[in-house]
């Protein structure tokens, strides 16, 4: 399955492959194992760790979640998105969401901290995004900096089980692919 980001104006973003894991009352897990192409424009790279994305049932963001094997300084990233929704392609699926340049980050050396709110206000004005969007997105930023400052599930510990089923699961689809 594909993880698609993209811009308010329509411009791509960010593409990741990965593999779906399962759903709980949080959404849906999609795991992403090192050597995986991450590309946007302009910018690919193989991924050197591991990630597990939560596209969640209701919210207006996507996370991605890295584990202490994970050798960069991210251990929380959380997109805050809008048109998050999913599309039946002919060898799976793809999950598209629109990037509203907000970030909630853990990050072990800076703590917890809302990201890019310049690139958020000079979008405003050259995006012209709708009054009521820039509020939500102001007002989710708020509210999933707390949960992730205070370890509310899902950025609690439940990422740690996914990551085990992910690895499970890739393992097992290499296995059979051999």
């Amino acid at each position: 399955m594909v993880a698609r980001a993209w811009k308010y104006d329509g411009g791509a973003h960010w593409v990741v492959q990965g593999e779906y894991v399962g759903a709980d009352s949080h959404g849906h897990w999609i795991y992403q194992p090192s050597g995986t192409l991450v590309a946007r424009p302009s910018l690919a790279f193989i991924a050197d760790g591991d990630a597990m994305c939560l596209i969640p049932h209701e919210g207006s963001w996507v996370a991605t979640f890295y584990d202490e094997q994970y050798p960069r300084d991210f251990r929380v990233y959380v997109d805050m998105s809008t048109e998050i929704g999913w599309l039946r392609m002919r060898h799976g699926w793809e999950v598209n969401s629109v990037d509203m340049d907000l970030d909630v980050i853990r990050s072990i050396k800076h703590g917890v901290f809302i990201d890019d709110e310049d690139e958020f206000e000079e979008h405003i004005v050259k995006f012209e995004y709708p009054t009521a969007l820039t509020a939500e997105m102001r007002e989710t930023a708020q509210q999933v900096y707390q949960q992730v400052r205070d370890g509310i599930e899902p950025f609690g510990t439940v990422s740690t089980t996914w990551f085990e089923r992910g690895r499970t699961l890739h393992a097992t689809n290499r296995e059979e692919h051999s």
